[in-house]
């Protein structure tokens, strides 16, 4: 498992500073991106680090506390890697932002072409809710989004209406006397809203809504066969198909998927990555 420097360094100093002002000043950066970093910290650890609430002082959680040892430990470590001299002709990474549904299906090919196409580009890539990785973006923290459209924004260069699909396994089996399993994120309104309204023309088709906090969650219940849910075309892959037609399930509709890329990229290892994710959010399916 990796972790993100930039969040470790962030945690550090929220501890030090026991401010989130504070600390976004001592590192050089804004409040939001801190919030942002702690966040993802917290998500990718999976355990709570710090206490904090509106009126409260930000305090660490005994995890937070046995985890600090750890990441002063990590900087230390990544501050003697950096001595001396740095690699010759090595470019910096593209930070490339995107969620976890697309990091899982549209991303790999996208990465694959890009590195044939830019071989001497390295990328690193950071998943989050479409909303937060915005805020990555307009904070410095990635250089590229691939999220669901997020408004109007000068880095918006990209936006791709892209078709809903009913999704599970290819041995998903339905039995339409008893309730159709949908499976979906908490936060994921708009696509349960899609998913509704197609089945408010078919009455008589019940149905059986299931909730998970995480997107690693929802995707190991659909794995397993035990229900199904809607994606966008693109977050096809082999393990998970469009049901629809098997199923006479009602058409969906679509969604518009966005790249945002964050001011002052001009670099053209980014034309060429933004490219390849195009054509990844835009493919037809086989």
């Amino acid at each position: 498992m990796s972790l993100d420097l930039r969040h470790v360094e962030s945690f550090v100093a929220v501890a030090d500073t026991r401010s989130f002002s504070s600390a976004a000043e001592k590192t050089g950066t804004v409040q939001s991106a801190v919030s942002a970093h702690i966040r993802l910290l917290e998500q990718r650890l999976s355990r709570k680090l710090v206490e904090r609430g509106r009126g409260k002082p930000v305090s660490l959680t005994n995890e937070g506390n046995a985890f600090l040892v750890k990441a002063r430990r990590l900087l230390v470590l990544a501050d003697e890697a950096m001595e001396g001299s740095p690699i010759s002709g090595t470019a910096s990474p593209i930070r490339l932002g995107t969620t976890m549904t697309f990091a899982l299906s549209a991303l790999p090919p996208a990465l694959a072409s890009f590195a044939t196409a830019a071989p001497d580009n390295p990328v690193t890539v950071t998943t989050a809710r479409s909303h937060d990785l915005r805020d990555l973006l307009d904070n410095g923290s990635i250089d590229i989004a691939l999220v669901l459209d997020q408004g109007p924004h000068t880095g918006r260069i990209e936006t791709v209406p892209v078709p809903l699909v009913w999704t599970a396994v290819p041995s998903f089996a339905y039995d339409s006397s008893r309730p159709l399993p949908l499976a979906f994120l908490n936060d994921a309104r708009d696509l349960r809203r899609h998913a509704l309204t197609a089945l408010d023309t078919e009455p008589e088709r019940q149905t059986e809504l299931q909730f998970h906090a995480d997107p690693v969650g929802l995707r190991a219940v659909l794995l397993a066969g035990l229900a199904a849910t809607i994606l966008q075309r693109p977050a096809l892959c082999e393990k998970l198909i469009d049901i629809g037609p098997r199923l006479k399930l009602p058409s969906l509709g679509s969604v518009p998927v966005s790249i945002y890329v964050a001011a002052r990229q001009e670099r053209e290892a980014v034309r060429k990555l933004v490219a390849e994710l195009r054509r990844q959010i835009d493919r037809k399916p086989r």
